[in-house]
């Protein structure tokens, strides 16, 4: 029995190292959901099983850090942050895109805490490395290949590596925690030949870090190195070698950071794109939109300064206090990019001392328990320094972005590491025995049905949904697609926002298709609205939701539900351009083109930076016949290209009969997509109308020769207005 819990447990912590090649491409956000799925059953398997084990056998059971203590401070403070927070279930549960939420940080705790009570010799612990190591190995090996060409990969993937991760963020954290890890077993090995091999490897990883382009996670790894080197530098005595070349090492970054300085303008530098992003950042610049966030952060913070707001409700936050400012960036932030802002925001004061009171721990130990005691550390100075420099690293990188599951994994491992070095025994744990019959018998068979119960509850209604959502988006017909997304709702599982969403889209599409009949389309966006409503009133408060709503109504033209709609998303989120900007366009189909003008000149004054609101502006005036007033809002070539590419500003001006601008705009037009023929042709025909042949005849001769399959088209368009006859009179379509 021992020996099989024993497996379970170690065969179960050896599998998390396999888990960021995991991509489940039959779920929804596939690199998060298969990802998340995984390590909570794992953990929960492994977790059970770990608690007979440590029944049956003292030597598994949990000893006493500082670490666990902090760790287990956190999930108490925040399960009551959560549970007092403005929406509770999201807090706890997360969603699909994000899947952190208490679960995550419950599980990560429990890994910590099994994986900190059974790692406990240094064979074990070099064994996971090297496994996770090579596991690492592959997957940047993986996107090395894809951003050289080698294998397929996403247009992302060419641009910024994020190999089996999705997301170049969260691969750079990964690279990070592994340069780390190799050098930590750089630092242990003995062999000549392993530590020139880590040394390659830790090469690979640096490059791939550096290639995935997040500048954040590569000012970790300089700044963690330098902690690393800077440490043994300073206290590394006993390895006289070691520190001489920590303080050769210093200064050799040290140069190397000056002359990257003085080449960072140069053409090997800026021609490389991922050097470039590292050259050019700019505080000012590349932190505008965060400086905006933490702002609308320390607002938030200080109306719920104790327990804050709950794990994933900064867009609460974040609509209420909406700086216009922030138009160009993303519409719905949920994060505040920043592990100082995110925490307070999510446990106020409270969850942020009981987070940082875990990183305090970790330095108490690393940095000053090594000065207090007589006797000899069981992690020496080398050692020591790797974890501090990995620790900053990791810090640095989250002070710019956030914690995904790869990180929180590796966080967790990092501290259950630090923990077996440092815990002491608990005597009543340790002394406590218990008979081996009743654990059998009794203890046993409680333990797996808690266990499964578990394992079904948290993630089977999930894993179904995650499913679901996919077979719904490629159903073959509106039948089957409506069935998915009822079984879907029917799980009742923590998505239902993103599967209500993604139904309303559907339901959309499935309106402008002229091949399904009324009675579908009927049927699909009931459904939808239900759901949307169900989840306004989950939601109250939430802006998005609502916002939501009154594109769905607009797009089904109930103009009045679209209107008061909107009007509930602009309470909730007041200078929200985009949101003002749908007010403008509700009334724009219904009719009050002087009450949508309204709209899209406050939401202009806002912020005049804002192309989109100077443009919808401008069309609305042309369509009330304020010619002039529109021309002077579209003074720049910029601001004409954008009214151009509209296609609302389109239909006015077309609207208007206003030729020669409508000329002027497919001009635009064509400058920007010259191989769309379709745009050719409307601008001859433009000119016919205005009885400029000769200006439409040149069009469709250089037409002829920038498009050749549309040369037979141009050339028949071009005979007939040369004839003074309809120009596509006998024309094939172009």
């Amino acid at each position: 029995m021992k020996d099989l819990l024993q497996g379970i447990v170690f065969v179960g912590l050896f599998l998390i190292p396999f888990l960021p090649v995991y991509v489940e491409n039959d779920f929804f956000f596939p690199f998060i959901t298969g990802k998340n799925f995984a390590f909570r059953i794992i953990i929960e398997v492994v977790f059970a099983a770990w608690v007979l084990l440590a029944l049956f056998d003292a030597k598994y059971r949990p000893q006493f850090s500082w670490i666990l203590a902090g760790f287990a401070s956190l999930l108490g403070v925040m399960a009551v942050a959560n549970a007092l927070g403005e929406y509770p279930l999201q807090s706890f549960w997360s969603n699909f895109e994000r899947m952190d939420g208490y679960v995550t940080l419950v599980h990560v705790f429990l890994l910590t805490l099994v994986m900190g009570s059974v790692f406990t010799t240094k064979n074990v612990w070099s064994y996971f490395i090297h496994t996770t190591v090579a596991i690492a190995l592959l997957v940047a090996l993986h996107g090395l290949a894809q951003y050289f060409g080698v294998i397929a990969g996403s247009d992302n993937s060419r641009i910024r590596i994020d190999s089996r991760l999705g997301n170049a963020a969260y691969m750079a954290i990964y690279m990070l925690f592994h340069i780390f890890l190799l050098l930590f077993l750089f630092v242990r090995a003995h062999a000549t030949v392993h530590r020139a091999l880590y040394v390659l490897i830790a090469l690979i990883f640096s490059v791939t870090l550096l290639l995935t382009g997040t500048r954040g996670t590569f000012i970790g790894l300089v700044g963690g190195f330098m902690v690393t080197i800077g440490y043994v530098a300073l206290f590394g005595r006993a390895f006289p070698e070691v520190r001489k070349f920590a303080i050769y090492a210093c200064i050799a970054v040290a140069l190397l950071g000056v002359g990257f300085y003085a080449l960072k303008d140069s053409a090997i530098v800026q021609e490389n794109t991922a050097l470039a992003r590292i050259a050019n950042i700019s505080l000012s610049n590349d932190l505008d939109v965060r400086e905006k966030i933490w702002t609308m952060a320390v607002t938030g913070i200080k109306e719920r300064p104790l327990l804050g707001w709950g794990q994933s409700n900064f867009n609460y936050v974040f609509n209420k206090e909406y700086d216009p400012a922030l138009f160009a960036a993303e519409s719905w932030y949920d994060r505040t990019h920043n592990l100082i802002f995110d925490w307070l925001i999510t446990g106020g004061i409270f969850g942020l001392v009981a987070y940082l009171s875990v990183l305090v721990a970790c330095a108490y130990y690393l940095l000053v328990e090594p000065l207090r005691t007589t006797t000899e550390p069981r992690l020496n100075v080398l050692e020591r320094g790797v974890l501090l420099g990995l620790l900053s690293g990791y810090i640095v990188h989250n002070l710019v972005v956030f914690d995904n599951i790869i990180s929180y994994i590796f966080f967790g491992v990092v501290l259950a590491l630090i923990h077996v070095h440092v815990a002491t025994p608990i005597a009543r744990i340790q002394n406590y025995r218990i008979d081996t019959d009743l654990i059998t018998q009794f203890v046993t068979p409680l333990v797996v049905i808690v266990a499964a119960a578990t394992v079904y509850f948290v993630n089977v209604p999930g894993i179904g949904a995650a499913g679901d959502i996919i077979d719904a988006m490629t159903a073959t017909t509106v039948k089957e697609r409506l069935a998915e997304f009822h079984t879907a709702i029917e799980r009742h599982s923590f998505a239902h926002q993103e599967i209500t969403e993604q139904l309303a889209q559907q339901a959309l599409a499935v309106l402008r298709n002229p091949n399904v009949s009324q009675e579908e389309k009927q049927g699909m966006v009931q459904r939808a609205e239900l759901e949307l409503l169900r989840l306004a009133d989950e939601k109250p408060g939430d802006a998005r939701v609502h916002a939501f709503l009154t594109n769905f109504y607009r797009s089904i033209g109930a103009i009045d539900q679209a209107r008061t709609q909107a009007a509930i998303a602009r309470s909730l989120s007041p200078q929200k351009q985009a949101i003002i900007l749908e007010q403008g366009i509700v009334e724009v189909q219904g009719g009050d083109l002087p009450k949508a003008n309204e709209f899209f000149k406050e939401a202009l004054m806002l912020d005049e930076r804002n192309t989109q609101a100077r443009v919808f502006y401008a069309a609305t005036l042309i369509n009330e016949g304020k010619k002039s007033e529109a021309e002077a809002l579209l003074v720049t070539p910029a601001h004409f290209d954008a009214f151009a590419a509209n296609d609302y500003a389109l239909s006015t001006v077309e609207a208007s009969k206003d030729r020669a601008l409508l000329a002027r705009m497919f001009e635009s037009r064509i400058s920007r997509d010259p191989s769309n023929s379709q745009y050719r042709a409307s601008l001859a025909f433009i000119y016919y109308e205005l009885k400029d042949t000769k200006k439409a005849v040149e069009v469709l001769t250089q037409a002829a020769k920038d498009i050749p399959e549309f040369a037979e088209s141009a050339e028949c368009l071009s005979t007939n207005i040369q004839k003074g006859i309809k120009p596509d009179t006998g024309c094939s379509p172009s």
